[in-house]
């Protein structure tokens, strides 16, 4: 994909973020998406090397619109100033573990993944998780390569342990999370064309072992109880 043409695209509309413009540059618009998907449709391929559920995804469903959701925002500015995929077995736009990565109007290219917003059942499904199986999560945090990839599992904290949870709970910070995230980023102008489909492959593979722990912990979509269990586990937790 061609990186900077693509920067320089966000960077016009920014200035001209309206319909009119748009629609004037929409061949070109139609053609950095079709070369986004095609970027897309390779990262998958490399990812789906050790995430067998993404091997089959249509990269097209993974890609956000351009177009802005502008119900409830003061910013009625209508299309987004970035190109953005989020790869999960179920596509984009759903709150479950994804690989994620954008280029922004900056040039930053981020890459990263995890879930910015579980629902209070997911947080409890992963607490209970990593109460039961604390050594799974030793052995992600001591994986070579997603130290190096990205370090450590970030997100908003709770001032206090959640309600339920000994003070004294291996992994504490972990627990306190009320996200789980990870990322890293990149100005993308410094890369060669032919370097990005590959340092994305790359990082996301070393994140992949996140999302699998993480996609155990949370439960399958819509699930309320422990995973695995077929049933609600009767442990306190406060998520909030």
């Amino acid at each position: 994909m061609d990186a900077a043409r693509l920067v320089s695209f966000l960077q016009e509309l920014a200035d001209n973020n309206n319909k009119t413009w748009f629609d004037a540059h929409r061949p070109r618009y139609q053609a950095l998406r079709q070369e986004f998907t095609e970027l897309v449709g390779a990262v998958i391929a490399g990812i789906g090397a050790v995430d067998a559920a993404v091997q089959e995804l249509d990269p097209a469903k993974c890609i956000f619109r351009i177009n802005r959701d502008v119900r409830f925002s003061r910013d009625k500015s209508p299309y987004k100033t970035q190109f953005s995929a989020a790869i999960s077995p179920q596509g984009r736009g759903v709150n479950m573990p994804s690989y994620y990565f954008q280029i922004d109007v900056q040039g930053e290219l981020l890459i990263g993944g995890g879930m910015y917003a579980p629902a209070p059942e997911q947080l409890a499904n992963a607490r209970r998780f990593i109460l039961a199986h604390p050594e799974r999560l030793d052995q992600l945090l001591a994986d070579p390569a997603f130290h190096a990839a990205h370090g450590a599992i970030e997100g908003d904290l709770l001032k206090r342990p959640p309600a339920g949870i000994p003070a004294d709970a291996p992994h504490m910070e972990t627990l306190r999370r009320k996200q789980y995230l990870v990322g890293r980023s990149y100005v993308v102008q410094e890369l060669a064309d032919d370097a990005l489909a590959t340092l994305l492959i790359e990082r996301f593979q070393a994140t992949a072992p996140f999302i699998l722990w993480l996609r155990e912990a949370v439960g399958a979509p819509g699930s309320s109880g422990s995973p695995g269990s077929n049933g609600p586990d009767p442990l306190p937790v406060d998520i909030f």
